[in-house]
């Protein structure tokens, strides 16, 4: 079915902004806005609403700026191809893309705009310094990402390491490419970077562009498990196309298709138990945001982090104890020693020097749904 286009400007923009949205009316209106609010001017927003339930038509169709694009999807069809009919109907010689539920800041077009013209070989920016946000907008953590094009390509073929939300790149690359693959969800973002740095330079910029709402209802221990299972996949195909050999892609997706098959919802006990799990997995994110914070002394930050762990499981007896120690800092100071340990092992890296010091350095391997 074709989708059903409302309005858009008449003259040719220099940037599109693709955005999908499915039942994101709670966080919505923020994004859209913090896009209008750009000090760039001479872009679109396309937003593709993909058949939502709840009020995120209403509140799109309630913006009323000749810049704004409104798809609306009559059945759901997923965030790798609204996606792909965003890029398709934009007219901008650069695309950047935002979610439903981030916010960035004023001059994010104007900087990575700015980057791009300056530096030709570079063919795709993102941002290298993001904060994690709850619900609220408040900042839970703030995450370091790889800077430099050498450090991005080689750990983009072991982990993800941009923040999708924060991508700008060139539209010639995507017509290079194509588009994002449906099959690939919920890792099509991975696959479709690595697609595009086959052909070009990469750069994260060392600043604060966009911030990344954290969904405690995306913190499932299966999604995560197929999340990683799909990046793989996405990594091996990857690996065959730089070494000159087939992809084998309908291969790697028909197992693909399988694990889904696989993750049919369940029901009774087996559900409660994986509900359970869940919940386990969201508190024990939000823990190993904690100990990174109490280690670099952001108490108050800290028991923010803490306090929505415990929200999550209220088991996570870990999250009880950090809460009681942000309260007291000079006992935090002195047992800053273990959390840090606690945290190493939680996120698997290493931290050099000062708390301080050493969270600002290190390079998180922070899952970006």
């Amino acid at each position: 079915m074709t989708p059903s286009i409302t309005s858009a400007a008449n003259t040719v923009p220099r940037v599109t902004v693709v955005m999908a949205a499915c039942n994101a009316a709670q966080f919505v209106r923020k994004a859209v806005a913090s896009v209008l609010a750009q000090t760039y001017r001479d872009f679109e927003l396309i937003v593709v609403d993909d058949s939502s339930s709840d009020d995120s038509l209403s509140i799109l169709q309630s913006f009323d700026d000749p810049r704004i694009l409104i798809i609306r999807h009559q059945t759901n069809r997923g965030a790798a191809l609204s996606r792909n009919d965003a890029l398709a109907a934009g007219r901008g010689e650069l695309i950047a893309i935002m979610d439903a539920d981030d916010v960035c800041v004023p001059t994010r077009l104007e900087r990575q705009v700015a980057f791009l013209d300056a530096n030709p070989r570079v063919g795709l920016v993102g941002c290298g310094v993001y904060d994690n946000i709850d619900a609220e907008g408040a900042v839970l953590h703030t995450s370091y990402l790889p800077e430099h094009n050498e450090a991005i390509q080689r750990n983009l073929m072991e982990r993800w390491c941009f923040f999708h939300s924060s991508i700008m790149f060139r539209r010639t690359l995507y017509e290079t490419v194509g588009g994002y693959v449906r099959a690939l969800e919920p890792a099509e973002d991975h696959d479709f970077v690595l697609r595009i740095l086959e052909h070009c330079e990469a750069h994260n910029l060392y600043e604060r562009l966009v911030s990344y709402r954290l969904n405690p209802k995306g913190l499932s221990v299966m999604s995560r498990e197929y999340i990683e299972q799909v990046r793989a996949a996405s990594i091996r195909l990857a690996q065959r196309r730089r070494a000159g050999r087939s992809e084998d892609r309908e291969g790697e997706i028909s197992r693909i298709r399988e694990l889904k098959r696989m993750r049919k919802p369940q029901h009774g006990l087996v559900s409660l138990m994986q509900t359970v799990r869940d919940s386990f997995c969201a508190a024990n994110r939000y823990y190993g945001f904690g100990c990174l914070e109490l280690c670099a002394g952001h108490l108050k930050t800290a028991r923010r982090c803490f306090v929505h762990s415990v929200r999550s499981n209220g088991l996570f007896v870990k999250s009880w104890i950090g809460i009681g120690l942000s309260l007291m800092p000079f006992v935090a100071d002195r047992v800053k020693v273990v959390f840090r340990s606690s945290m190493q092992h939680h996120n698997g890296v290493k931290l050099a020097g000062s708390p301080v010091a050493g969270t600002r350095a290190v390079v998180e391997r922070t899952l970006i749904s």
